[in-house]
């Protein structure tokens, strides 16, 4: 490609806030044009299930991604509320639903994705609701009273933040699994009981194991969820927090069976966040990421989101690529913080347990290496993780579990 000179970014994520804020700080002059179909403009993500839904005063603006006076200084033209209806990979065009055409030398698409709703009849009533934008955070929100009946679907980390948060917001809570325990695949089994037991100390009535049937609304507005072994309860909203899938609307059938990835359902890019396609880049949730072994990984969360648009920028300028960031992702579920690094393995034989204070700390070991941590209120232990794993240190196990050991003497190696 010649120099670029102009770029789109589709989707005010956190990927395509750091990419337009890292172009600019990399001294691109050019023009850049940032549209989202979301009115509110950027805003974080994370706080939609945690702050916004706890507390009636918080808006967009309180979460957001980057300030207004920041997007005026790096003179970047915003199309808040445009919804794009089609991007020609091809001509490098993006065409609005209001038939506004857009070309650029380079467009980075950074669209997120959409909250997956299940297949059940009754989904679409009113009352059954998803969780993926201020809008839903807000419906959500107005609908909560002392004693509301909510029943929340999905065991992952979105199911149990949204949980623990009305449950603290005063709703009477039904938390729904299809499986015996939740986040079980996620975390270690044990401290996924412990999790759980937190919650439903708090007043979470858990049922898992369950099968939804249908979903029928009553005629005082609320709804009955029936399950297929003909049992049933009674909320007056339903939150289907079952995770959500890449936002791709916008190509055509031709161009999603050349650049999207059977596997993951999103958008193929490689070490460069370049698709197959010169000038079109995607970053965030709706990209599939080829790595060195020649898997595909297409990540879901924060930090990941912010070093793709970071790598997307280097990439637009020309630049060496930025390092590679440990792992690491956090979960805030009422009064716990969860927080990851690296890898966290299952098998009972790569985990070596450090009782540490109330909660303890699990780290996933291979080769006497850290390759993974978690804790519950207890971020320095990750930290400490994720030095060890970044500086490829040799550890006996055995000091990872004599608590007399301080992990920052064993993250130096």
């Amino acid at each position: 490609m010649n120099e670029v000179e102009s770029v789109i970014v589709v989707g005010a994520s956190a990927a395509g806030i750091n990419c337009v804020r890292q172009l600019r700080n990399g001294g691109f002059l050019g023009d850049i044009t940032l549209i989202d179909k979301d009115k509110n403009g950027a805003y974080e993500r994370p706080p939609l299930s945690k702050q916004i839904l706890m507390n009636a005063e918080t808006t967009s603006k309180d979460v957001a991604l980057i300030k207004d006076d920041e997007l005026v200084a790096f003179n970047i033209n915003t199309q808040f509320g445009a919804c794009v209806d089609q991007v020609d990979p091809v001509s490098r065009k993006v065409t609005l639903e209001s038939g506004e055409e857009l070309s650029a030398d380079v467009i980075v698409l950074a669209t997120g994705g959409e909250a997956r709703r299940l297949p059940i009849e009754g989904a679409n009533l009113s009352q059954v609701l998803v969780l993926r934008n201020y809008e839903d955070a807000h419906n959500l929100r107005q609908r909560i009273k002392p004693n509301t009946r909510v029943a929340v679907i999905g065991g992952g980390f979105i199911g149990a933040e949204t949980t623990a948060s009305l449950s603290q917001s005063g709703a009477l809570v039904h938390w729904l699994d299809a499986v015996e325990l939740p986040m079980a695949h996620l975390l270690p089994e044990a401290l996924c009981e412990k999790i759980v037991e937190n919650h439903c100390g708090q007043g979470v009535e858990l049922v898992t194991n369950c099968r939804i049937n249908k979903f029928i609304e009553q005629a005082d507005g609320r709804v009955s969820i029936l399950f297929d072994d003909d049992t049933a309860i009674d909320v007056d909203a339903v939150v289907m927090g079952v995770g959500m899938i890449p936002g791709t609307p916008y190509f055509s059938d031709a161009i999603k069976s050349q650049i999207l990835n059977e596997t993951t359902g999103g958008i193929q890019v490689d070490e460069n966040q370049a698709t197959m396609f010169p000038g079109i880049y995607a970053a965030g949730d709706v990209a599939a990421v080829t790595q060195p072994d020649g898997s595909t990984i297409r990540h879901e969360h924060w930090q990941s989101a912010q070093y793709q648009g970071e790598r997307t920028a280097a990439s637009i300028l020309n630049e060496a690529l930025p390092p590679e960031p440990v792992d690491w992702f956090w979960s805030d579920q009422g009064d716990l913080h969860i927080e990851m690094a690296g890898k966290i393995l299952p098998t009972k034989e790569h985990l070596v347990v450090r009782d540490e204070g109330d909660w303890p700390v699990y780290f996933s070991v291979v080769d006497n290496r850290v390759v993974g941590a978690v804790s519950v209120n207890n971020p320095n232990a990750v930290r400490a993780a994720m030095r060890m794993i970044k500086n490829d240190v040799h550890i006996e196990p055995s000091q990872l579990v004599d608590i007399e050991v301080p992990l920052r003497k064993l993250m130096r190696g």
